[in-house]
């Protein structure tokens, strides 16, 4: 065996046994693909790679080669490669996929190793998921829009790029893992439904100014996309972030702390398993946001009052589900952390999951999170990557809702 399956399910089992083909397209972001093949790895899939040409004038075969432990192949010959392949894959991943690839794809045209994979994965009725990688401009143009639309109809899971900086850029390295575990990782939350609230919300100041906390939503999102990916019916409140929700699951956007309680309100009229609570809604609101917009001319003495407090009265609203609720804290000790979530734990929640974000890798907008999970039974600390810990929340939620 290659020496770089030694890596395989180091980080989890989510892809145990899963065999993903990893088609590579000439975008520079082909330079992340390393690094994704790996991840994939450590959740527990085989990966085996197909390159167009043009892939292989950025990253070589051998690189790909030393990532996965396995030949890569980079020309169709009589060994039928593409039908090998396709046949082998559980799954077919096309990160990045340059406009050309997609609309080659959008038009059957079949003339490169990975055109070829996708073609005969798409006729065994293989899932295939294509991430598109370009500059900004290339991505918007009509033309590439209806070809994207036409995939999508096809069947073919459509991973948005981000639009960052004039480009649209390959998503992380996470997010993409995330919607592959998504697809094929287990599925042991089937049945059970799911109330996940993210990001922050906004209480106005006048029609244009607001107030608001830097919360990115990104482990509610993680929450809600493991949820999903492990079968469970999950609807997500959710405030303005700025990261991308998934596709499966239900969506209720909100603004405000009040909208955002009644919303999660409304949904509790419907039995709910599991509740998650991560999102950071504002404290406090504005008594009385002025009508017009509010001249810098003068000085502006704004009253605040105390905003809606979300899980207030949850065991009312929902007194058998498992209820887990998040308390961030700024710049305290280890004792002070563990107190103010055995704290938030007495209000009648099953789980607190706590943080103090004036620490490294611990903050709002980042991957990763530092934090201290606390349930009746005890604490404990975990710095992991922010759906490591979604997938430690849920499963402590699935052994106590099946009671094992």
């Amino acid at each position: 065996m290659h020496p770089s399956h030694d890596i395989r399910g180091t980080r989890g089992t989510e892809l145990a046994e899963r065999k993903i083909a990893l088609c590579i397209t000439g975008s520079v972001a082909a330079t992340k693909c390393p690094e994704l093949a790996r991840e994939l790895m450590r959740r527990g899939a085989d990966v085996r790679v197909a390159m167009t040409p043009h892939a292989t004038l950025l990253i070589t075969p051998q690189l790909m080669h030393w990532a996965t432990g396995n030949e890569v192949i980079v020309e169709l010959t009589g060994k039928l490669e593409h039908v090998e392949l396709a046949q082998w894959a559980d799954l077919i991943l096309t990160a990045p996929a340059t406009a050309n690839t997609l609309s080659k794809v959008a038009c059957a045209i079949d003339d490169t190793p990975v055109t070829s994979v996708i073609s005969v994965a798409l006729g065994l009725g293989k899932p295939v998921v294509m991430v598109p990688a370009m500059h900004a401009s290339m991505y918007q143009h009509k033309l590439l829009q209806e070809n994207l639309a036409r995939l999508r109809s096809a069947g073919i899971y459509v991973l948005e790029p981000r639009l960052e900086e004039g480009r649209a850029k390959l998503p992380g390295v996470q997010e993409i893992a995330s919607l592959v575990i998504e697809l094929l990782g287990p599925r042991d939350m089937q049945g059970m439904r799911v109330l996940v609230t993210a990001g922050p919300t906004i209480e106005p100041i006048d029609p244009i100014k607001l107030i608001t906390n830097r919360s990115s939503g990104k482990m509610g999102i993680a929450v809600a996309r493991a949820a999903a990916s492990r079968g469970a019916g999950v609807t997500l409140i959710y405030g303005p972030g700025n990261e991308n929700p998934p596709a499966s699951v239900k969506l209720v956007e909100v603004q405000t702390t009040a909208e955002m309680r009644d919303a999660f309100e409304r949904e509790l009229s419907s039995r709910h398993d599991v509740i998650v609570s991560a999102a950071a809604a504002q404290d406090f609101a504005v008594e009385r946001p002025a009508e017009r917009k509010l001249r810098h001319s003068k000085p502006v003495t704004l009253k605040l009052m105390p905003a809606p407090r979300v899980l207030d009265g949850i065991r009312k609203l929902a007194p058998d589900a498992f209820v887990v609720g998040f308390k961030a804290e700024y710049d305290v000790s280890d004792e002070e952390l563990l107190k103010a979530a055995k704290d938030k734990l007495g209000e009648g929640l099953d789980m607190v999951v706590a943080n103090d974000v004036a620490r490294a890798g611990a903050g709002f907008g980042i991957d990763t999170n530092e934090v201290l999970i606390v349930t009746p039974s005890g604490s404990k600390p975990m710095r992991a990557q922010k759906a490591e810990i979604a997938r430690a929340i849920l499963n402590a939620a699935v052994a106590k809702v099946r009671g094992s």
